[in-house]
């Protein structure tokens, strides 16, 4: 539930940004760490944007790797 209000914020706080993609979805908080400082550094809110996609991206990571650690458990357990 936390995740999911904080890409309501992200997409809240960078509505108006200058951005190639838009929305919350993972390519567009990579893109925006990456690429958002390029025309979006000087607006309200930038920093605070770039932290919640930060933290995004390095809690679905970890949840990847996890997804990817139970599946490789469960295929050695029915070895």
């Amino acid at each position: 539930m936390q995740l999911l209000n904080l890409r309501v914020d992200f997409e809240n706080h960078t509505r108006d940004y200058n951005m190639t993609l838009t929305g919350s979805c993972i390519n567009t908080l990579e893109w925006f760490v990456e690429n958002g400082h390029r025309s979006n550094s000087l607006r309200n809110g930038f920093s605070y944007a770039k932290e919640i996609a930060e933290t995004i991206i390095t809690e679905e990571t970890e949840w990847q790797r996890k997804q990817k650690q139970s599946m490789l458990q469960q295929s050695q357990e029915q070895m």
